[in-house]
């Protein structure tokens, strides 16, 4: 009997060991500064004076704000359309180098490039092809005979729009299709052939076979990239920011205006507040996805 509890002492012993500095990780480091940020956003603080506790108003005056309702917009607008694109052009690309390709691992490597290259780089070289005279983008167009005059990228609403998209694609894509593609290598060849045998064809493989084996890995990813999308900065400060007329203003955008550039440091933080409860619904949407069918199991 004493032996039993000296044994189940040392497993608690072990398990307490591993589990106090992951607790204690997640209070100081995440929780501490979340709960802080929460209360700053109550008070009427600026940048070098110190706030007064107004508890909601920050959170009224943006719900009456014309701009932030339009940055919601903006923030759904972009990310849903940068997903859904790197989701397609990411499978595309994790079929392709599944396949036995010469020099697969070459056209890998390449591939997954755009990912690594630093985001301020990929950004200037993104608003240099963009650019009105010089540009690559309006060269090949009009040299194509497609256009007759440049096209303002970064300078309508609409286009700017797109072409902060169009980068966020082209850089996230990799993410997709590398995830993707792990996904599909663990899917047993076995499985195909038995489909083969049954008469499925390739479209009723992909449907029941290849899909339902990296649902998992999809919708992981889908929600890593959602919570990046939502939050990139860089792209859009640097190429519009937020512009024109607030057409590409998301919510780290509108956060860096109020915080940085106009000191309402306290209102800013509020803007950050207000798109946490999206992104928490997303992460807790996803983790019943995945794990609560295991769960039955």
């Amino acid at each position: 009997m004493l032996k039993n509890i000296t044994i189940k002492n040392k497993k608690l012993l072990t398990a307490l060991v591993f589990i106090v500095p992951t607790i204690a990780y997640l209070i100081f480091m995440q929780g501490y500064p979340l709960l802080n940020a929460f209360f700053t956003s109550l008070t009427d603080k600026t940048i070098g004076i110190e706030g007064h506790f107004i508890w909601f108003r920050n959170y009224v005056e943006l719900a009456k704000d014309p701009i932030f309702w339009k940055t919601v917009s903006n923030s759904f607008v972009f990310t849903i359309s940068a997903i859904i694109f790197k989701l397609f052009f990411g499978m595309i690309m994790a079929i392709v180098l599944n396949q036995k390709l010469a020099l697969v691992d070459l056209w890998r490597a390449l591939l997954f490039l755009p990912w690594t290259i630093s985001t301020i780089v990929t950004v200037l070289m993104f608003g240099f092809m963009y650019s009105s005279t010089g540009g690559i983008f309006n060269t090949i167009l009009m040299g194509a005979k497609v256009i007759t005059e440049p096209i303002a990228w970064l300078s309508t609403p609409a286009m700017a729009m797109i072409s902060v998209i169009l980068v966020n694609v082209w850089r996230g894509t990799p993410f997709f299709g590398i995830s993707i593609l792990s996904g599909l290598q663990t899917i047993p060849t076995e499985q195909y052939e038995a489909a083969v045998l049954d008469g499925a064809n390739d479209i009723q493989k992909f449907l029941y076979i290849t899909i339902p084996s990296i649902l998992n890995v999809i919708l992981l990813v889908t929600v890593v990239s959602t919570i990046w999308t939502l939050n990139d900065f860089q792209i859009i400060w640097v190429l519009t920011r937020g512009g024109p007329v607030n057409a590409t203003q998301v919510f780290s955008t509108l956060t860096y205006n109020y915080a940085f550039v106009n000191l309402y440091l306290a209102k800013g933080i509020a803007v950050s507040v207000a798109s946490v409860p999206i992104i928490f619904s997303l992460i807790f949407l996803v983790t019943r996805l995945i794990f609560e069918p295991n769960d039955k199991s």
